[in-house]
């Protein structure tokens, strides 16, 4: 719903309210209240700080908690307008947002509340679960509200850029914070031209029993083990963006062994900006890392790589993980004979996020002319649990130059029947694989080859890592 601050102060918000009987509209199975707060200047002029708003704002939160009384999530965006009338804006809102949140356990503070946060009473707020702050963070009334909480949070979000967030491991006094439920970790730290502040964090065990674990952009601290330390034996759930301090610290902690992370199941690395102009795929390092990090990992992701091929290194350090069954690499472009080779060797194998795979170059006895017999000799029947191929857009190559490698993979894999273009390419291509398989060399196989016609218009939403069973990532609210 949206509220005017201004009206909750003045009490005509109240009044609104108390005209609606709990017959006529209450909500006793509502679980979470969405708040945007939109100021406006008509209520602003109408109250004054000798008015009860105290009171007004109590009664105001009150009534909420009779229409809805099993509230026990909370999201809330918008705030104050930084033109408003501080005397209220300063003693009230505070008190506004304080209160709605008491009552409930879960918290989710979204874009566009941004310093609306420095008003919260945080001292008052000891009974959250979860929290979530999905803007630059409060600076210290933030990090106390989250170390209070640390006893009980399950679940926890943090946005910031440029403010200290050692704090949620480290108090004042020195003390290290332990937070023994927290399941979910997400830090998102936005891009800014500042060096962020970095401390270690000796011995600290801060994240126990964590299961998700989610760095976005950049790793937090400059220990670059606290986050990992204590949760070998429950992590599932594995997302680093990495900086060069990660691609060289984590390989030498030996912290990832083939045996030391039993239940992680799914793994996304992102390579930082700052390392984009260079070619870490090869560096042998990041290679071993990679295998050592979940060897069991049912769904992998890595992105971003600046690669236009698949090094022999990497294509035997993915057959080796024969649970593989997503494979997400969108800016890498395979062979469709080096994709054959790959599916064959991970049996479980369902999805793969790539570029188009490209015909050439032909192995040793294929040629234009014989390569539909030569990969049904050859590669038929292959990786029966693959299903799925998602490819985005690629200038560079025409169009029906994409078309024959999938058909190709199509008689090799009996139940792969989706051939995922982004949606305004979606159209085109499924007309070229009609055209395509109207050819006399693919005419034979037609009631198979169909198949793709339909599974090229299906929405890859279905088939993406976040829906594939094992992956372990419902939401991240876990990604």
């Amino acid at each position: 719903m949206s509220v005017d601050p201004w009206s909750v102060y003045s009490g005509n918000a109240l009044a609104a309210l108390s005209h609606i009987s709990n017959n006529d509209c209450s909500f006793p199975l509502a679980r979470t209240l969405e708040v945007t707060f939109v100021s406006t200047r008509d209520n602003e002029q109408n109250v004054t700080v000798s008015q009860d708003i105290e009171a007004n704002i109590s009664a105001f939160v009150q009534r909420i908690r009779q229409l809805a009384p099993r509230l026990n999530m909370i999201k809330m965006s918008g705030g104050p307008d930084p033109m408003e009338r501080v005397d209220v804006t300063y003693l009230y809102f505070g008190s506004l947002t304080t209160q709605l949140v008491q009552f409930t356990s879960r918290i989710d503070i979204s874009y566009g509340f941004g310093r609306a946060f420095h008003f919260l009473n945080a001292d008052a707020i000891r009974n959250l679960t979860y929290l979530a702050s999905r803007f630059e963070l409060g600076g210290e009334q933030t990090v106390q509200l989250i170390r209070q909480n640390a006893p009980i949070l399950q679940y926890l979000h943090v946005a910031y850029r440029c403010v200290n967030i050692s704090g949620i491991i480290q108090d004042a006094d020195g003390s290290y914070v332990e937070y023994p439920h927290l399941q979910t970790l997400e830090v998102n730290r936005g891009y800014d031209s500042r060096t962020p502040l970095r401390y270690k964090f000796d011995g600290a065990v801060p994240f126990p029993g964590l299961r998700r674990l989610v760095c976005v952009n950049e790793y937090p601290f400059g220990d670059a083990l606290v986050l990992f330390r204590g949760n070998a034996a429950t992590l599932e759930f594995l997302q680093l963006t990495m900086t060069r301090e990660l691609a060289i610290a984590l390989p030498q902690s030996s912290i990832f062994t083939a045996t030391s992370h039993p239940k992680l199941r799914c793994v996304i690395l992102k390579l930082h900006p700052s390392m984009m102009p260079v070619n870490y795929i090869d560096d042998p390092e990041i290679i071993q890392f990679m295998m050592d990090i979940a060897p069991d990992a049912a769904v992998r992701k890595i992105s971003k790589w600046c690669v236009n091929q698949l090094p022999p290194p990497l294509l035997s350090l993915f057959g080796k993980h024969t649970d593989l069954q997503v494979l997400d690499l969108p800016d890498l472009r395979l062979s469709i004979w080096n994709a054959m080779t790959l599916i064959q060797s991970l049996p479980l194998l369902s999805d793969i996020h790539a570029a188009a795979p490209t015909l050439d170059p032909m192995p040793d006895g294929a040629t234009a002319r014989n390569v539909v017999a030569y990969v049904t000799s050859n590669y038929s029947p292959m990786g029966t649990r693959f299903r799925c191929w998602h490819f985005g857009c690629d200038f560079s190559r025409r169009m029906k130059d994409k078309v024959k490698p999938f058909l190709l993979l199509a008689l090799a894999c009996p139940n792969f029947d989706y051939a995922a273009a982004v949606d305004y390419e979606r159209e085109k291509f499924v007309k070229l694989l009609e055209k395509t398989i109207g050819m006399v060399a693919y005419k034979k196989h037609a009631p198979r080859l169909r198949r793709l016609l339909f599974g090229g218009w299906t929405n890859s939403f279905l088939h993406s890592p976040n829906s594939t069973r094992g992956s372990g990532n419902g939401s991240s609210q876990p990604n």
